[in-house]
């Protein structure tokens, strides 16, 4: 069986190009649950699931008689949507690997949600052949890149960028109380960064109560049950939200009245679908800040990581060649 590199397609949205509000109609109509049954359908030979914060990608191996046409047509919500097909579409996975695309360039988590990614797609058996081969040689260079061009010295993460905002927002932390919703990647990764600032006072909730109770065990944190959360709000003064819920998780009708009128919050939403209602934000005392806000408060590296970027970018030609011999290898061994 013959493996063309034209059957690879990139499919997806990103926050270049659409807001969150516009992600979020995206979402909302379950783009996992329609790649999958696509897949079940035998339509797609193999999709990994890439789904970050940022953007929300598949990359697929389409079925001889399915067209880049058949699949935009199984999605109502269009806007936004690109495909990028072949060589394209695999100089893209490259290039993401390096964080080309990324907010901060060539930060390193990126490439940590593509081993991930595939990971989780080789354990739930989506994947393929050719989507094994495409994503280890990203994987491959994505290592490579940052260790020749050394970008990620000094490098701010989404995590890092997000506590440098509220340190920016509301000055010292360390007698401010915290509660953080959700125990994701994201949660996680800025917890463990206040811990290091010295914050003492730090409450966390998730749906999933022993998941909660696993953190715990790790870090010095207090928990509430999620069903408890509108309740601990009111007491703390920094409320960081990164649940991975469908729907808003605080609305302002339930937890407006319950806010003492002389304190000042902080909301920071890092969800996608958004968990705060925007509403929340118009109370005087209320200070609620997104993904959106966030994206250009520290842009001062830059500079210095596009110059790094253009100069260090024959790495991905490079890899690119050596991908093609691949296919020409394998090709030559199947005829």
């Amino acid at each position: 069986m013959s493996l063309k590199i034209d059957e690879i397609v990139a499919f997806g949205i990103s926050h270049k190009e659409l807001t969150t509000e516009e992600r979020e109609i995206f979402i909302q109509q379950n783009p996992v649950d329609i790649i999958n049954q696509l897949f079940l359908e035998k339509k797609i030979k193999g999709y990994i699931n890439l789904s970050t914060c940022l953007r929300v990608e598949f990359y697929l191996q389409l079925a001889n008689d399915f067209s880049t046409e058949d699949l935009l047509s199984a999605f109502k919500v269009k806007k936004g949507i690109f495909i990028k097909r072949g060589e394209e579409a695999s100089e893209y996975l490259f290039k993401v690997a390096c964080g080309f695309f990324s907010i901060i360039k060539g930060e390193d988590q990126i490439l940590a949600q593509i081993k991930k990614a595939h990971a989780t797609a080789l354990e739930e058996k989506t994947s393929s052949k050719i989507l094994n081969t495409v994503f280890n040689k990203a994987i491959d260079l994505g290592k490579k890149f940052r260790t020749e061009s050394k970008i990620c010295h000094n490098a701010l993460s989404l995590e890092a960028i997000s506590l440098k905002f509220i340190k920016d927002s509301i000055g010292f932390l360390n007698d401010k109380k915290v509660f953080i919703l959700g125990v994701g990647d994201l949660a996680q990764s800025i917890l463990y960064l206040l811990v290091k600032e010295g914050v003492k006072n730090i409450t966390i909730t998730n749906r999933s109560y022993h998941k909660a109770l696993e953190i715990k065990s790790i870090f010095d944190v207090d928990i509430v049950s999620f069903e408890e959360k509108l309740q601990t709000v009111p007491e703390n003064d920094v409320i960081i939200s990164a649940t991975s819920a469908p729907h808003l998780v605080l609305r302002t009708n339930d937890l407006q009245p319950l806010l003492y009128n002389d304190k000042k919050y902080l909301f920071l939403d890092l969800a996608v679908p958004r968990d705060i209602e925007q509403s929340l934000g118009d109370a005087e005392n209320v200070s609620l800040f997104t993904l959106d806000d966030i994206w250009g408060v520290y842009n001062e590296h830059l500079a210095t990581r596009d110059s790094l970027i253009e100069n260090y970018s024959f790495m991905v030609d490079k890899q690119m060649e050596n991908l093609k011999k691949w296919f020409q290898y394998y090709e030559e061994r199947t005829v």
